[in-house]
Order: structure tokens, then sequence, then C-alpha cells
């Protein structure tokens, strides 16, 4: 599992004790120096986890704890605290937001090793899948029943596929298809970070599908800025004569590029009895 964390920590020292633990354990970070640029980031990169300090200089960390609570889109990452001392009161008021809490002098490796604890439960639980760091299964079974409680809401239901990732998979190894789905979960969370829609959602479902809940309005531009994106992310997962020739060889045949494909769903094609009536108008 190749877990990104997001460190939103203004003491230097800090971070970098961090970074270098984490970074020892095979996991990417990310860092910001403050409330309002870690929000940004967290949005944009979806990270698994995120460790605030409580001693921001621009906002309050229960601020940016509530903030990333009440966004669909980062509302299941797994927030962890990291204060100066440890006062009976603050570690309290806390853990109503965060998931842990830790107090200086603090082990990076018991940071770590707590974090890497959390992620590997809920990736077990079908909270969050190990490849993409996205909401799985139980989380889009949770979001699709919360549509189905809005049949006449404003709402867009999308699934994005990537047809022909096993090819690729074949040709190149698990790694990199597996780093090729990153890329796509990549392009999906910068392209919603680009609007100001809280509730949107975005998950992977398996099977190299993606889920995306939004605006009814927004979908359609959505599609088209997430697919132009595809198109120039090929370019780096491919090797160049075969991305120029848009083709591989497989066993002695021409086998085209992996390419996304999107299907759109909304309230307006409804009514939707139950989450199976939902999940079929996805593939229909």
């Amino acid at each position: 599992m190749e877990s990104r964390v997001l460190f939103i920590e203004d003491n230097s020292i800090n971070r970098h004790r961090l970074r270098e633990c984490f970074k020892g354990h095979g996991m990417q970070v990310e860092e910001a120096e403050d409330g309002r640029t870690g929000l940004a980031l967290a949005t944009r990169l979806l990270p698994q986890a995120i460790v605030i300090s409580t001693t921001l200089p621009d906002m309050a960390w229960t601020e940016v704890a509530q903030r990333l609570r009440a966004v669909t889109r980062t509302r299941h990452i797994y927030l962890m605290l990291l204060a100066d001392r440890d006062i009976h009161k603050e570690r309290l008021s806390g853990l109503e937001w965060a998931d842990d809490f830790v107090a200086s002098p603090f082990d990076p490796e018991e940071v770590s090793l707590r974090i890497r604890n959390a992620l590997r439960r809920a990736n077990s639980a079908n909270f969050t899948d190990p490849t993409t760091g996205l909401p799985a299964s139980h989380l889009i079974q949770e979001q699709l029943r919360h549509l189905l409680q809005s049949p006449e809401g404003e709402w867009a239901l999308l699934r994005l596929h990537v047809a022909r990732l096993e090819p690729f998979r074949e040709k190149y190894g698990f790694q990199a298809a597996d780093d090729f789905l990153r890329g796509v979960a990549r392009i999906l969370a910068e392209a919603l970070a680009n609007d100001t829609v809280e509730d949107d959602f975005l998950g992977y479902s398996g099977h190299d599908d993606f889920i995306v809940v939004t605006h009814r309005d927004r979908a359609p531009g959505l599609e088209a800025e997430v697919l132009e994106a595809f198109k120039k992310m090929l370019s780096a997962h491919y090797d160049s004569p075969e991305f120029e020739q848009g083709f591989i060889v497989l066993d002695g045949n021409q086998v085209p590029l992996a390419t996304l494909r999107s299907h759109c769903t909304t309230s307006a094609e409804g009514p939707f009895y139950d989450i199976r009536s939902l999940s079929e108008a996805l593939v229909a």
C-alpha cells in the first residue's frame, strides 16, 4: 500500500522528523505550514491521513478539522491531532473531531505506526481502497443510499471506467497498473477541487471503476475536463513509441491504449427504488 499523508504543521522540526519517518516506511508525504494551505491540499490530493497541529498560525485546528469533516470528499480521511502538550480538556475536545491525539514530545515511529494500523483496518473493512486510497465499497454504498433519499435532488452519478487497463497490466506489470489508477484518482480529485461544491463525492469501487457524485449541472463540464486530462496523462505511463503509435503489442496483436469511459445517471432518470437499480443504471 502506497499511502499519502499530509502534515499541517508550522513547526519545521516536527515536519522534518515526521517526514523522514513516514518516507522511511514508503509513504508519500505532503506538507503545509498553515491551515488554509492544508485545506487546499487536502481537497486536491485526498490523502489517506492528515496530521494537524493544534497551534496553527492562521486558524484554529478545530476549524480545520470541522471543515474537513463537513466536505463529503474529505469526510472519511483519518485525522490525527498533534499537540504541544497533553491537556485533558484539549484531548477530549480534539477527539470530538479527530480520530487520534498525540502530544509532544512525540515518537515519530509511534505516530507512523498508529496511522498505518488505522489505514490497514480501514482497507480491510472496505472503507478505503488500498491502491487509490479513495472511499471503497462500504462508503460508496452509503453515498448511494443518501442519493436514494433525494429522488428529486439535483445530483448526477458518474461511473468512470478505465477500459483496456488489463493489457497494460499484462505488459507493464501490476505496480505500473496501480500507478495508473492512482494517476486517474489524482485527475478526478484535482478536477473536483476546482469547484466549490462541497457535496461532491469520489470513490473507487474496484474493477477499474471510479464513482463520482456531483451536481447535475456540473457533470458535463466535469466529464469533459477529466477526459481531456486523461488523454494528457497517457504519455506518462506508456513508452514513448507505443504512445505515439497508439497501441501496444501483446502476443503479436495490436491492442489500443487504455481509455476512460464515462457514464452519467441523474435523478431525472429515476425514480430509483434501491441501490441495485441505481447501480444498474450506471452500466446500462
